[in-house]
């Protein structure tokens, strides 16, 4: 069973409404994502745990440069995850037979069980593309 996870549970966000942009890490199935909201804002959605019953993504909000800074290993992902730049993020449990949204759940990284969390220290190193869904992003 996945943990509990203190925060606000929001109502049935339009997690769906997303466009996949990237892949950026796979590992027996997608572990790092870049997704977009219909609005256009950027997320980095790292898978963090699954259950018999779903998969836990933690979305964190990300402007253009910081997603920069954290694919290129200027910020390490524990203090992307610690220091969100909107001051939070999203933890979604996702059903795993039918990709829809169990549960989403706004609150910060210290709500998050610390072996849901990149170990100290762990770096990205992903060239950032020109053009990412589209649009321009560097």
């Amino acid at each position: 069973m996945l943990a509990h996870i203190k925060g606000s549970k929001l109502p049935a966000p339009p997690w769906r409404a997303f466009s996949l942009d990237l892949v950026l890490q796979y590992y027996d199935g997608p572990r790092l994502l870049l997704q977009r909201s219909l609005a256009g804002q950027l997320f980095l959605a790292w898978w963090s745990d699954s259950d018999e019953r779903a998969d836990r993504w933690v979305y964190l909000p990300v402007s253009e440069s910081r997603l920069h800074d954290i694919l290129s290993g200027r910020v390490t992902d524990l203090d992307a995850l610690r220091n969100p730049e909107d001051g939070c993020l999203f933890v979604v449990d996702v059903d795993l037979d039918t990709d829809a949204v169990v549960q989403t759940v706004v609150t910060d990284t210290t709500a998050l069980p610390g072996d849901a969390l990149p170990a100290a220290g762990v770096r990205l190193n992903i060239p950032v593309p020109k053009e990412i869904g589209g649009v321009l992003v560097g």
